[in-house]
C-alpha cells in the first residue's frame, strides 16, 4: 500500500517569492502527486499558495487558527485548529503548525535566520523523524535534515533563535498536551 505523500509547507513572513531550488523541489512533488499543507500567513505561505495556485493544483489544505482565514488564494478547503485562546498571537497561530507538523511526511521551511516560529516547525517535524528542507535565506542554500542532530548542528551558530524556537515548541507541546487532557471524559486529573 502507497503512503500519501504529505509536504508541510511554511516560513517566514518576511519573504514573499519562492527561490529556484524551492521551485524546483515543488516541482518535483507536484508532479509526483504529493497531497500540500500550508498555512494562512502572509509572505513565505502565501508565496506557496501563489505558486500552487499557478500551476493549478488541487490537493492543498489551507491551516488556520484565528476566528477568520487571513488567505486562501486558491480557494482551497481549509482547516479550523483552534488554539483555545483568543487573542490574535504567534501561541495562536502555532496551534496549526503544530497539526501540520503532525500530518505531515515531510516538509519545506523559508527561513530568514530570525523566524523563531519557522524554526520551530523545521524542529517539530524533525523530531517526528521526517524530512525537513530549510532554505536558508541568508545563505541562499537549500538543506535537507533527515535527523534532527544535524539540524541542531547547523542551528549552533543562532543560538538566540534556536532557544526561542525551543521555547515555543515546549510551550506548545504543553497546550495541546493539556487539552488532550481536557478532552478526554477519562482522564483522572490530579491538580
Amino acid at each position: 500500500m502507497l503512503r500519501t505523500n504529505i509536504v508541510f509547507l511554511s516560513g517566514t513572513r518576511k519573504v514573499d517569492r519562492l527561490p529556484g531550488e524551492v521551485l524546483e523541489l515543488l516541482n518535483d512533488l507536484i508532479d509526483s502527486k504529493a497531497v500540500f499543507i500550508v498555512g494562512d500567513a502572509p509572505g513565505s505561505d502565501k508565496a506557496f499558495q501563489k505558486y500552487l495556485a499557478k500551476r493549478e493544483v488541487d490537493n492543498v489544505t489551507v491551516y488556520f487558527s484565528a476566528p477568520t482565514i487571513r488567505g486562501n488564494i486558491g480557494e482551497w478547503p481549509s482547516q479550523f485548529v483552534d488554539s483555545g485562546l483568543k487573542t490574535k498571537s504567534n501561541a495562536m497561530h502555532s496551534a496549526k503548525d503544530r497539526k501540520m507538523s503532525e500530518l505531515c511526511t515531510q516538509a519545506i521551511m523559508i527561513w530568514d535566520g530570525q523566524s523563531a516560529g519557522t524554526l520551530a516547525n523545521s524542529i517539530d517535524v524533525s523530531e517526528q523523524g521526517k524530512i525537513c528542507y530549510l532554505y536558508d535565506f541568508l545563505e541562499n542554500e537549500l538543506m535537507k535534515f533527515e535527523a534532527t542532530a544535524s539540524l541542531m548542528d547547523y542551528l549552533g551558530p543562532f543560538p538566540k533563535v534556536t532557544s526561542e524556537a525551543l521555547r515555543r515548541l515546549k510551550r506548545d507541546r504543553r497546550r495541546q498536551k493539556k487539552a488532550k487532557v481536557k478532552n478526554d471524559e477519562n482522564a483522572i486529573l490530579l491538580f
